[in-house]
C-alpha cells in the first residue's frame, strides 16, 4: 500500500478540496463494549472513557459536520473490537464514501474511482474526536464537567476542555452518560468561539452494522494506491528534531517511506490531545524557498524549504503552534 505524497496533500488542502468525507479525523483507544458507569468520574477520566468507547462500541447513525463555511451531513456505520471496521457515507453533495478495515482506508469518489492507503495509527473516520486518553492532559488544559443535555435522544454530560495557553484549541464535548460515546464535539478558539463542530442527529448505540453496511456500494471500482511508499517505524534513526517545541508537545512517532530518501521523514508531535505532523522531503528544483502559511478551518499549515529539503508542518492546532514548530525544526546530524 502507498500513502498520499505530501505534495498531493498540500495541493489539495491549499486548493480548498478538504471535505467532510475525505478528512480522516478522529482517534481513540480500545475498551470493553459493555461500558457502564454508576458514578460520574472526573473530567480527565471521562475523556479517557470516551476515547475508549469510540473504538470499542458498535454504533450507527447520521450526523451533521460544520466546517470551513459549510455543513455536510453523513452516515456512519461502526463495528468495534480489536480490528475496527467502519464506513462513512456523504448524504449531501456528490456521493462519496470512506471505508476503514483496521488500518486500511479506501476513499471512493462519485465516479467510483477509489484510492487505497494505510493509516498506521488506525484513526477513526468521525471528525473532531480527539485522542483524549492521556492522563496528563490537565497540565495544559483545564478540564471540567458542566451541565447535562440531550443529543440525538441520549442524555449527555458536557465536558469543557480549555487550553492554558495559545498553542492549542479548546473543546466542548457531549458524552453519553452510560456508554461514554461522544455525541457532539465543538472545537473552540482562544475566545471560546466555535470553529468546527459535529453532532449526531440520529444514533443507535450497541447495534452492530450488517456486513453489507461495511462494504462499498459499488464492488467494481477503479482502484489506485496513493503515491508514496509504505511508512515504517524509525528506531533510533530520527534525523530531525524540534529544538524548542511549544510546551507539552513531545515526539510521539517517527516514520519514513520504505523507498524514501535518506533523511526524509514523517514526525508527529503531540501534547496528548493535539497532534502536529512534520513531513520532510528532498527539495525539488522548482520549490519555493519562501515560507507559506495556509489555513482551512481548524487546520493550519506551514511550508518552507532550504537548499536541500522541503518541510511541511500541519495540524489541527493554532497558527502559532505550526509556526513555532517550523521555526525550531533542525537536523540531529547533517542528513
Amino acid at each position: 500500500m502507498r500513502t498520499p505524497s505530501v505534495a498531493l496533500i498540500r495541493r489539495r488542502i491549499l486548493a480548498g478540496s478538504r471535505n467532510g468525507v475525505s478528512v480522516i479525523l478522529g482517534v481513540a483507544a480500545a475498551l470493553a463494549s459493555t461500558l457502564s458507569f454508576a458514578q460520574a468520574p472526573d473530567g480527565t477520566a471521562m475523556l479517557a472513557q470516551m476515547a475508549s468507547a469510540m473504538r470499542s462500541l458498535d454504533y450507527q447513525g447520521s450526523f451533521a459536520y460544520q466546517h470551513a463555511g459549510r455543513i455536510d451531513t453523513m452516515r456512519v456505520f461502526h463495528a468495534g473490537g480489536a480490528r475496527e471496521r467502519e464506513r462513512l457515507i456523504s448524504l449531501n453533495g456528490p456521493r462519496s464514501e470512506v471505508i476503514r478495515n483496521g488500518t486500511q482506508i479506501t476513499c471512493i469518489q462519485a465516479d467510483d474511482s477509489a484510492v487505497v492507503y494505510q493509516s498506521p495509527s488506525g484513526r477513526g473516520l468521525l471528525p473532531l474526536v480527539p485522542d483524549a486518553a492521556d492522563p496528563a492532559l490537565g497540565e495544559h488544559y483545564q478540564i471540567s464537567i458542566g451541565a447535562s443535555e440531550r443529543i440525538a435522544g441520549y442524555d449527555a454530560d458536557i465536558v469543557d476542555v480549555v487550553p492554558r495557553d495559545a498553542y492549542r484549541y479548546g473543546y466542548r464535548m457531549w458524552i453519553e452518560k452510560t456508554t461514554r460515546l461522544l455525541l457532539r464535539s465543538v472545537v473552540t478558539d482562544s475566545k471560546r468561539r466555535a470553529l468546527e463542530q459535529f453532532m449526531f442527529v440520529s444514533l443507535e448505540i450497541g447495534t452492530p452494522p450488517d456486513d453489507t453496511d461495511l462494504i462499498p456500494r459499488q464492488r467494481e471500482l477503479l482502484t489506485t494506491t496513493a503515491a508514496q511508499g509504505d511508512e515504517i517505524d524509525l528506531r533510533g534513526d530520527v534525523a530531525w528534531k524540534v529544538a524548542k517545541p511549544p510546551p507539552g508537545f513531545t515526539l510521539r512517532s517517527a516514520r519514513r517511506s520504505r523507498d524514501g530518501a535518506s533523511g526524509a521523514q514523517h514526525l508527529v508531535y503531540s501534547d496528548g490531545l493535539a497532534n502536529v505532523s512534520i513531513y520532510v522531503e528532498p527539495r525539488s528544483g522548482k520549490s519555493d524557498e519562501m515560507t507559506t502559511l495556509a489555513a482551512r478551518g481548524t487546520l493550519n499549515i506551514a511550508t518552507y524549504s532550504t537548499d536541500k529539503w522541503q518541510f511541511t508542518v500541519l495540524g489541527d492546532v493554532p497558527l502559532a503552534t505550526v509556526t513555532a514548530i517550523s521555526q525550531s525544526l533542525m537536523p540531529l546530524n547533517t542528513p
